[in-house]
């Protein structure tokens, strides 16, 4: 096998360096600094992976030779890299990096591209920029969600401040993570702010992970360490997923494998065995919660409107009893009162809601359901139990972001980021009502112009790969696309001019940990840029002085080090145990000495009468007034399980009767790292059935098979395994769209079976973990060496 520098020289070899193309620092092509001695240049992960972890490669000779990790005997915990980190050398130091600005020429996506010099590169930007606005106005202008940068100078954030220095564009709101469990957290607690620090959980006396994969997500790199102190210390560890994850299979003391989007129907059944056996926290809900019965409901409604109603089933008749969340979760009523008899007799107990199952079409509810149970048990407040609510938004200290000179887009419309193929496509027919629509009664333009900034949710990380290249393909539509990635992405693949960007290794940032815990991360240039390739705000620069906002945009800071140490410094101001700029760069970032622990309303459990929850009634609202006015189909005043379509009581599962969940693999952070072969090793590529199931249609482990729906094919190996509920298949998300020429995906992209059409019902939010399926064999050999489960 060819290394990485026989590629690299090969290709070195056969390509002649125009000076132009290079721009500013063209001297920086990445050639060896002769004599240099080995050294290490302190660093950290960049992209949206929970880890953030410290990385310390070892360089001679402008030469990457190896990466180590967090090796300090004073972090505590230390700061180490997973399998993602450590691959970071094979990741971007490999020849299919972009080399240079490209231009289509060819159908969009056929791949046909024509090199162009970065002065043409920044030409066509500025004159797409100033073209859309003429023609259609600042909402024709639009701005894809994209994290594959997370430091406080993004790509992202320099085109936003780009944008609204000329003439503004249409923004989003929400996340593709976690859109429902923050939107319900406003009609509930007032506020997103609802998740603990993560070393609040050593204070628990049960665990219940619910949705909750942080051995492979690495939601935060202390979470696994804090999980094994509390495995050593005898806390019972529970996992509620349809999957037996790598979490679950290294922790759990007990597996509850339900049914995708039953998660709700599960939590009614535990709330209703908690009322019914009194063991619910009477106190903490007469003092702190509205709604839970007939007693605590606001003046003018019904008193068979209350949650204790629903649960009895006053209202519908259907009492929402163990036997019957076993008919819709699956799951055995025995096991479910003693789950609900264990949680409410053991405090405090930390539900660890993920956001899993909030990606589901009735998201909003799943949330909700979680919250309801830590309200009952009074677990919301104190350490060692939960709020459920969205665990990143909690912060230690001060966030890592830049607070220099913001400029306000002066367009105010906003649009839910899932929805951004309809503002493509029908963006003027959108509605406040309907789709979510924010600031303005209505768009006068669909989207003409978008801007890819190290993203892949163009095509990859976008619900219904099939219908996006439908309507990206009409160039009518969409008539202009812009990418700045570092590979040829299947997304930078389907735009119109592709810009090369530098990797993390190649530039300088800074970053904050995940979820704002107790340590900040400093990014060193650990080589030259390669290539032609160059970090955003250079070229940007370029572009804002041929559009006359030069001076606007920088600020009066060309250099991108001058925003990085004014912002450091501005935030030490705040955080006074930081040490000196020169010393933070040294070291490569800042662990705090104490582990600071965060809880979220605490302030309003202790003192009530001077902390309110911010809610109209300034109680927790289990019943959200609100909500009932709003009388929205899918999202009820109350807690409790909708179904939803494409779930496990549809009737087109008569049709594709098996439901289709996605997770987050430990071989990739959303779609990076998936070109990478070393991370072959760690997982292959396979969709998960269960024996049962791969029985039926006569699949045996490594078999060749295709996932189907009405959407489209994917073509991958079978992983026949026990760790998947029957009924259930599973594909890790994140594989790179890989058509062949029949159109059936080839590498596991599981976005090409997923739907756009069941947006969740009051925020618009993803529902990518909900789908129906069918599998079918297409080959009878095995695999040779295909892993086991």
């Amino acid at each position: 096998m060819r290394t990485f520098f026989e590629d690299l020289l090969s290709m070195l070899s056969n390509w002649e360096p125009v000076a132009e193309d290079f721009g500013e620092g063209s001297h920086e092509l990445n050639s060896p600094i002769e004599n240099e001695a080995e050294r290490i240049v302190p660093t950290g992960g960049m992209n949206n992976c929970g880890g953030i972890c410290v990385i310390r490669p070892h360089v001679k000779e402008n030469c990457l030779l190896q990466i180590e990790s967090d090796c300090c005997e004073e972090h505590s915990p230390q700061i180490r890299a997973c399998v993602r980190g450590r691959g970071y050398r094979k990741t971007y130091l490999n020849p299919e990096r972009l080399h240079y600005p490209m231009r289509r020429i060819g159908k969009r996506g056929s791949g046909k591209f024509e090199r162009i010099s970065w002065e043409e590169a920044t030409d066509l930007v500025a004159e797409s920029i100033e073209r859309t606005q003429k023609l259609y106005g600042p909402e024709s202008r639009f701005l894809l969600y994209g994290t594959g940068v997370c430091g406080i100078m993004n790509p992202g954030q320099m085109m936003t401040r780009l944008l609204s220095l000329t003439g503004g564009f249409l923004d989003a709101y929400n996340s593709y993570s976690s859109a429902c469990v923050t939107s319900i957290s406003e009609y509930v607690y007032g506020n997103a702010t609802g998740g603990h620090s993560a070393a609040c959980q050593l204070d628990t006396k049960l665990m219940i992970l619910w949705s909750s994969n942080p051995a492979e997500t690495i939601f935060g790199p202390e979470r696994n360490y804090y999980l094994s102190q509390l495995k050593k210390k005898g806390v019972s560890i529970i996992v509620i997923d349809p999957r037996l994850s790598q979490t679950g299979a290294s922790y759990a003391d007990e597996w509850f494998a339900l049914r995708p989007s039953t998660d709700a129907a599960l939590a009614d059944a535990m709330a209703y065995v908690i009322f019914e056996e009194g063991l619910q926290d009477q106190k903490f809900m007469d003092k702190y919660c509205i709604g839970f019965d007939e007693d605590h409901m606001p003046e003018g409604v019904p008193k068979e409107e209350s949650y204790r109603s629903y649960l009895s089933g006053q209202k519908d008749g259907i009492a929402k009893t163990p036997e019957w969340a076993e008919e819709i979760t699956g799951i055995e009523a025995e096991r479910i009162r003693k789950l609900a008899r264990e949680y409410a007799t053991t405090k405090p107990a930390c539900i660890d809601a993920g956001f899993g199952a909030q990606r589901h079409g009735n998201g909003e509810q799943s949330a909700r359901a979680m919250m309801m149970l830590s309200c009952l048990t009074g677990n919301v407040g104190i350490s060692g139990g939960s709020s459920c609510g969205n665990t990143s938004r909690i912060m230690e200290h001060t966030a890592m972001k830049n607070y220099l000179d913001p400029v306000q887009n002066p367009y105010p419309g906003r649009i839910p980021t899932f929805l951004w193929t309809k503002a493509v496509e029908k963006g003027t027919d959108m509605d406040p009502v309907k789709d979510g629509l924010k600031e303005v009664q209505k768009l006068r333009s669909n989207i003409k112009l978008l801007f890819s900034m190290a993203s892949d949710v163009l095509i990859n990380q976008h619900s219904n790969v099939n219908d996006t290249l439908r309507i990206l393909g009409d160039d009518s539509k969409c008539e202009m696309i812009i990418c700045s990635d570092v590979f040829m992405t299947p997304s930078a693949r389907h735009s119109d001019l592709v810009l090369p960007a530098t990797s993390f290794l190649e530039g300088e940032n800074i970053i904050g940990s995940w979820a704002g815990t107790n340590y900040y991360l400093r990014h060193n240039k650990v080589i030259r840029p390669i290539f032609g390739c160059r970090f955003e705000w250079d070229w940007m620069k370029e572009v804002a002085e041929k559009l006359g906002v030069y001076e606007s945009f920088t600020a009066g800071r060309s250099e991108l080090s001058d925003w990085l140490k004014e912002n450091y410094n501005f935030i030490r101001s705040k955080e006074p145990e930081l040490p000196d700029y020169e010393t933070f760069c040294k070291e490569g970032g800042w662990q705090y000495k104490k582990q600071i622990k965060c809880v979220a309303y605490e302030k309003e459990i202790s003192d009530p009468e001077n902390h309110p929850f911010p809610t109209p009634s300034g109680k927790i609202e289990i019943f959200s007034q609100r909500l009932y006015d709003m009388n929205r189909p899918g999202v009820p005043a109350i807690p409790g399980y909708v179904p939803c379509p494409e779930g496990p009581e549809d009737p087109m599962r008569r049709v594709y009767p098996l439901q289709l969940i996605g997770w987050h693999t430990r071989r990739r952070t959303h779609s990076i790292h998936d070109n990478n072969e070393w991370q072959d090793e760690v997982e292959k590529p396979g969709v998960w059935i269960h024996p049962e199931d791969a029985g039926e249609r006569g699949i045996k482990n490594g078999d060749l098979v295709e996932i189907f729906n009405d959407r489209g094919r994917v073509r991958i190996p079978a992983v026949v395994t026990g760790r998947i509920r029957q009924g259930v298949v599973s594909m890790a998300q994140g594989a790179w769209y890989t058509p062949d020429k029949n159109g059936v995906d080839t590498r596991g992209c599981i976005n090409v079976l997923t739907s756009t059409a069941y947006p969740t019902p009051l925020c618009n939010g993803n529902p990518q973990h909900t789908n129906l399926v069918e599998i079918e064999s297409c080959v009878t050999h095995v695999i040779p060496g295909f892993m086991e489960h």
